[in-house]
C-alpha cells in the first residue's frame, strides 16, 4: 500500500518533523520570552488583598519563569521521546506527545494571560500573543500528522498480533511416520 501524502509529507514524516518542531519552538520560547517573565512585577502581598485570584496571579508573577523552564524541559524530553516512539514505532509514546502538548499550550495561554499587564509596551504585548497564538496554529497542524501516524502504528501493531499467530501443532507420535531403523 502506498503512503499517503498531506502538504507533500507521509505521517510519518511529519511526525517527525513535529518532534523538530516543538523543540526549535520550545527554545525560542524560552529565548525570547525570558525578559518579560524574569522582569515580572513580583513585590510583596497586600493583606487586605488575599484573593485567590491575586494569589496566583501574584505566583505566577514571581514564580513565572522557572514554571515555565520546568514545563519547557519536560517538553523537550517529550519531544525527543516522540522521535524515538517513529524510530521503535511505538504509538503510546506518540499519544503521550500528544496530550501534553494540549496541556503545556494550556498552561502557556494562562502564565501568558497571568503576565502580560507585568508589560508595559503594547507592541510587545502584540508579539508575545502572535507567538503564542501562532505557535498553538502550529502544534495543531504537526498534531494531525502525529495521530495520523500513531493510528497507522495501532493498526499495523493490532493486525501483526492476529497475523503472528500460529497454530498449534501436534507433537504426537502417530501424526509422524514411523522410521525404519537399520540394524547392522
Amino acid at each position: 500500500m502506498k503512503p499517503k501524502h498531506w502538504c507533500g509529507m507521509t505521517a510519518k514524516m511529519g511526525t517527525v518533523l513535529s518532534g523538530v518542531f516543538t523543540i526549535i519552538a520550545t527554545d525560542m520560547y524560552l529565548i525570547f520570552e525570558q525578559k518579560y517573565l524574569r522582569s515580572s512585577n513580583c513585590t510583596e502581598i497586600d493583606p487586605g488583598d488575599m484573593r485567590i485570584h491575586s494569589l496566583i496571579r501574584h505566583f505566577v508573577a514571581c514564580w513565572g519563569f522557572n514554571i515555565v523552564i520546568f514545563l519547557s524541559c519536560i517538553t523537550i524530553i517529550i519531544s525527543c521521546l516522540l522521535i524515538y516512539s517513529v524510530y521503535a514505532q511505538k504509538y503510546k509514546g506518540m499519544v503521550i506527545y500528544i496530550i501534553w502538548i494540549f496541556f503545556y499550550e494550556a498552561l502557556n495561554i494562562v502564565i501568558q494571560i497571568l503576565t502580560t499587564k507585568n508589560t508595559g509596551i503594547v507592541e510587545v504585548r502584540v508579539m508575545r500573543w502572535f507567538g503564542l497564538v501562532s505557535r498553538i496554529f502550529m502544534h495543531c497542524f504537526w498534531i494531525f500528522f502525529v495521530m495520523t501516524y500513531a493510528q497507522i502504528i495501532y493498526k499495523s501493531n493490532s493486525q501483526g498480533t492476529i497475523i503472528s499467530h500460529r497454530r498449534r501443532i501436534s507433537t504426537s507420535s502417530r501424526d509422524f511416520p514411523r522410521r525404519k531403523s537399520k540394524i547392522i
